[in-house]
């Protein structure tokens, strides 16, 4: 931990608002795995409707810039407890971000129930 932050027990639980900041990064990490899913439906769905194959390379392409920029936000989100990146181990490509489940500093889980250890 930096100098000056406080030093908090790993088995400590959430505040109420250290929760609801965990429950918006465990969304921010949904909504990234969901996009990245979404990429064959949707170049299916593009196939069907132009009845060509030309739209589904660019469209690729977008989608896959738009998961690293997504990815990237998930990985840059500080935890609500220290301070720092929650995904402190998370660099390029930024994959690791979106199956973090604890904080590389402090230890706080996003686990609902799961009591950091």
């Amino acid at each position: 931990m930096r100098k000056g932050r406080p030093n908090y027990p790993s088995w400590l639980p959430p505040n109420p608002r250290e929760r609801i900041a965990l429950r918006q990064i465990r969304r921010s990490q949904r909504l990234v795995i969901f996009w990245m899913v979404g990429l064959l439906p949707a170049g299916w769905i593009a196939a069907l409707l132009t009845r060509s194959d030309y739209l589904f390379v660019p469209l690729t392409v977008f989608w896959i810039l738009v998961d690293i920029i997504l990815a990237q936000r998930v990985a840059m989100n500080p935890c609500p407890r220290c301070g720092e990146r929650f995904c402190a181990g998370a660099q390029m490509p930024y994959w690791y971000s979106l199956f973090n489940r604890r904080c590389a500093t402090c230890g706080l889980s996003l686990a609902r129930d799961e009591p950091a250890v």
